[in-house]
């Protein structure tokens, strides 16, 4: 028998080695990893919990911003899948009789062995979360899509980070990767008929995307936990309860000093939700409105105190200036420029430009 399963799609090769003391898959594929990597965050009481206490959530796919995305869909059986299967998922809940019965039943060409599939992805989805982030700093897209404009872009160092996630998993959970996303014109499903497990299906399933999202320039954590939970109520026309054991199995920790940069959104401080002061050309005083339309006052509060006591030196507003051309012409360009800050009384801080801007381009 051989005792490597793969499956190659575009340019990635989704492997599974069971003479590996690993019992892990793997993605290989051409794409370096960047040095960097960016986490964007519209402002919460969740994304701000995040920042402050060092975690990423690591969604269920049903949680993801594209149905497509992970989908149970992307599996489909073109023959009976081997009865061994069902035994290894159902074997110590049925009988024997009751299993075969249940296979005979699910594993025909009327179902397809729909019920399988569907039982192997609530279990295996119960057992791993998924970190979104991006290798890209900039592009007119992601501040809109994750922020609103309003909330906050974070920078780390890759291999930091990646060293750092890694470190903190503990006995009963298990770092399974970072991964670029495998984008395609099409979404094929994949014949999970052809393997001996659903390890390679799974890798596949949470790695393809549609090429529509290529601009994001995804790089995906993958860490598997026991009962990280099932939101099924989040899902359209299911009528299931949530299975939810503790909301907190889906965090994943990571070291808050690896935070390089924190980046406020171009709208952030608006005066809808703001008190804003020029006190001179450099120094602006803001203060959050404790108002009842502002909505994240609490938030943005905890938000500048954090970063005043924990990322002065590391803080950047996002901006816009015009450049010229080769023609001579006008056009306008993202950048980011470097601020001070520092509070003081009553909810105030005082931010100072610091004319230090640096250029982005997509």
């Amino acid at each position: 028998m051989n005792n490597i399963e793969t499956y190659e799609f575009n340019d990635f090769k989704y492997v599974k080695d069971y003479d590996s003391s690993d019992h892990k898959a793997i993605i290989e594929h051409n794409k370096e990893k960047p040095k960097n990597i960016f986490k964007f965050y519209a402002i919460s009481r969740f994304s701000i919990d995040a920042l402050i206490k060092g975690y990423f959530y690591a969604s269920h796919p049903i949680e993801l911003n594209d149905t497509l995305d992970c989908s149970p869909f992307l599996w489909y059986t073109s023959k009976p899948i081997e009865i061994e299967q069902y035994k290894r998922l159902w074997g110590n809940i049925l009988s024997d009789k009751e299993l075969n019965e249940y296979f005979e039943e699910d594993c025909n060409k009327e179902n397809l062995c729909k019920g399988f599939i569907s039982n192997v992805y609530d279990t295996a989805t119960n057992l791993f979360g998924i970190i979104s982030t991006t290798g890209k700093e900039n592009n007119p897209l992601m501040w809109p899509h994750y922020t609103q404009e309003k909330g906050f872009q974070i920078k780390f160092n890759t291999s930091e980070l990646e060293k750092s996630i890694e470190n903190k998993i503990t006995d009963d959970e298990e770092y399974l990767g970072l991964y670029p996303i495998n984008y395609s014109q099409k979404l094929s499903p994949i014949d999970v008929s052809a393997f001996r497990t659903m390890l390679v299906p799974l890798y596949y399933a949470t790695n393809i995307k549609s090429e529509q999202w290529k601009y994001e320039d995804e790089w995906r954590f993958i860490v598997g936990k026991q009962n990280m939970g099932v939101p099924y109520t989040k899902s359209g026309l299911v009528q299931r309860e949530d299975y939810i054991v503790d909301k907190a199995n889906r965090y994943v920790y990571y070291d808050r000093d690896l935070v390089e940069e924190i980046c406020l959104g171009h709208n952030f401080f608006n005066a809808r939700e703001f008190e804003i002061e020029w006190l001179d050309e450099k120094n602006i005083r803001v203060k959050p409105r404790d108002i009842e339309n502002n909505w994240e006052y609490k938030n943005q509060v905890l938000l500048l105190e954090y970063i005043f006591e924990n990322l002065n030196d590391k803080l950047y507003y996002s901006g816009v200036k015009y450049e010229l051309d080769d023609n001579e012409q006008h056009f306008l360009i993202r950048t980011k420029e470097k601020l001070g800050i520092k509070k003081t009384d009553n909810d105030s801080f005082v931010i100072t430009r610091t004319d230090d801007i640096i250029r982005l381009m997509n």
